[in-house]
């Protein structure tokens, strides 16, 4: 197997090649070196800030406090310790199931970790082992590109995920705000919102809104973006393939969107976007 990068020695012993945590909140109990294990007071907990999971359903975390209830904690919770007590790492719905069950204490692992290693922990851990949806697990992985200069292959390598789903997954960043919560709450399918993904922001949404008021299946939406593409005036002239590979390259080198147009005498120029200075930052240290 091929030597991953060194990302922290708290990373490397949390995704090394031996046996990982299981953070999953199942009933199946799981080996592990009960030295390691400490109960600790849960209010001392803090949450993190770099959780990928944003919504914590209600029926999902009574379910995992039945479970604890009868049959007890059997998998600890990841944190390490901060100077106002413990910073979760991964856990948390175990950590809210626990503190709706009025407990006092909680089983943990405390790993002795930088701040970096242990949001990035934190990321990687929960997109491993916890049921984000599509748009969480999609801001996670863009994180991982943006903080912590990961291509879509070290992402993919860490998390165990496809590297084409790491590709598809990062594309949906660049859905308008509205296309994102009508697919959080089921009004669409992720086919509608691949389909008008490269779209601009405004026609996204009156795309999206004329699916829901029609209902219009993904098929019948790419004919309706089809037909209104075939009424612009001007069409767009193709690229060349090998230019459009290179922008592939360059976009995923520099995890950025990367534009390249030329003429035939061969000028032209290279645009890269970029949606924030901390991107920016990001981008000029890979060309370095």
């Amino acid at each position: 197997m091929s030597k991953r990068k060194a990302l922290g020695s708290g990373l490397e012993a949390l995704l090394s090649d031996k046996p990982r945590i299981n953070v999953v909140e199942s009933n199946a109990q799981h080996e592990t070196d009960d030295q390691n294990v400490q109960q600790i007071p849960i209010d001392k907990i803090s949450r993190n800030i770099n959780q990928p999971r944003k919504v914590f359903f209600d029926d999902e975390l009574k379910s995992i406090a039945d479970s604890i209830r009868e049959l007890g904690q059997f998998t600890p919770i990841l944190v390490r310790q901060i100077d106002s007590g413990y910073e979760l790492i991964a856990g948390e719905r175990r950590w809210r199931a626990m503190q709706s069950l009025k407990y006092e204490y909680i089983k943990a692992i405390v790993l002795k970790v930088s701040d970096k290693d242990s949001a990035l922990i934190a990321i990687v851990e929960n997109i491993q082992r916890e049921q984000l949806n599509a748009i969480e697990e999609s801001e996670a992985f863009k994180k991982l590109q943006v903080d912590h200069s990961m291509t879509h292959e070290d992402i993919s390598r860490y998390t165990g995920k496809s590297r084409s789903h790491v590709t598809n997954l990062i594309r949906l960043n660049d859905l308008s705000d509205f296309v994102k919560t009508k697919l959080l709450e089921g009004k669409i399918d992720m086919g509608h919102a691949r389909a008008v993904i490269t779209l601009k922001s405004v026609t996204q949404i009156t795309m999206i809104k004329t699916v829901i008021s029609r209902g219009l299946s993904v098929r019948a939406l790419e004919s309706l973006i089809k037909n209104k593409n075939s009424t612009k005036p001007t069409a767009k002239i193709s690229k060349p393939q090998d230019t459009v590979i290179l922008e592939r390259e360059l976009s995923e080198k520099l995890c950025a969107n990367v534009n390249i147009s030329h003429n035939s005498s061969g000028q032209g120029k290279v645009e890269i976007k970029y949606s924030s200075l901390q991107e920016l930052e990001g981008i000029i240290k890979k060309i370095r």
